[in-house]
């Protein structure tokens, strides 16, 4: 057994699940040292590398799922929208923030989690393609993104759910205080998913449990400087754990043991629990950061997917 707590996969861990996580444990230890971005120039490349690998990791369990997909403009934005095979009768639909550090990603490469999502729950799901950071900052993301929502719900004629992951989650949630404050429509419901809530990193988990964790906060944090000036760490929209949560949506928070982000979901669960405001917060043993797309075929991936249909029947008309 390797001493890297990296490679450290608990006994209670699902043997599915632990041969995946040990493909992939593997996989990281082989590649070799990346430079960390400093330029425009160079975040690009790195998002475009990320994009490649993205593409070949979910091409397989993509094509077995076989959804419907479209592509639309909202405001310049570009839309994604999913559709499962089957959809349930008169279920509203679901908007999806795909994660990436916010210097990565696309709706393109994330979507896999937009057809699970659309799968598990029988839901159209639309993925907002925002522009990422440190090309865009958080205010102009959040101004796309909320101009995308508006347009979606116009489309819909009815009010969706939003889900987002990791720095997703983050863009989700400070969206949703935004929308409140412009007087927009809410969201029916939230779900966020190892979601980033305070960029400076103020959680406990943040550093114990960086040891076992894939993710570097060396390398998030240019990102983190691209997304938002280190002056407005402390603003709600940019950390959203700072913000009033006044008429807030139900919430479900989805994390696991074995990430330093941890800290961040328990922390917004207080918050809107002090807030008197509908939270869950779901701890999944042994996972890792966003887990969900990875592990979908697993016991743990299974009762996820399943826990987050049910929290859109439960709040979604």
């Amino acid at each position: 057994m390797s001493d890297d707590p990296h490679q450290f996969i608990a006994p209670s861990v699902s043997p599915e699940a632990a041969a995946i996580l040990r493909m992939v444990a593997n996989a990281l230890a082989a590649l070799p040292p990346r430079p960390i971005p400093t330029t425009q120039a160079a975040f690009d490349i790195a998002a475009a590398d990320a994009e490649r690998w993205a593409e070949a990791m979910i091409a397989t369990p993509f094509a077995w799922l076989d959804p419907a997909v479209a592509e639309w403009d909202a405001g310049g934005v570009r839309i994604l929208t999913v559709t499962p095979k089957t959809v349930a009768r008169g279920a509203a639909a679901l908007v999806y923030i795909h994660g990436g550090g916010f210097v990565s990603g696309s709706a393109r490469s994330s979507r896999l989690t937009a057809a699970l999502a659309a799968a598990h729950s029988g839901r159209v799901v639309h993925s907002i393609d925002y522009t990422l950071a440190p090309r865009a900052d958080h205010r102009r993301i959040l101004d796309q993104v909320t101009g995308s929502w508006n347009a979606i719900v116009a489309r819909e004629g009815a009010i969706p759910g939003l889900f987002g992951d990791s720095a997703g989650g983050c863009i989700a949630a400070a969206a949703t205080l935004l929308l409140r404050d412009r007087g927009n429509p809410l969201p029916g419901a939230l779900a966020l998913l190892s979601p980033v809530v305070d960029l400076a990193g103020g959680g406990d988990t943040n550093r114990t449990l960086a040891a076992v964790d894939y993710l570097d906060r060396d390398r998030l944090d240019p990102g983190l400087r691209g997304y938002a000036p280190t002056s407005e760490w402390g603003s709600p929209l940019a950390s959203p754990i700072h913000g009033d949560f006044t008429d807030f949506p139900p919430t479900l928070l989805q994390v696991g043991t074995r990430e330093l982000l941890l800290s961040d979901s328990v922390r917004f669960h207080r918050a809107l629990r002090a807030a008197g405001r509908s939270s869950r917060l779901e701890v999944f043993e042994g996972m890792p950061h966003v887990f969900q797309p990875l592990l979908a075929e697993t016991p743990e991936g299974i009762a996820a997917w399943s826990d987050m249909a049910a929290f859109w029947r439960e709040h979604l008309a």
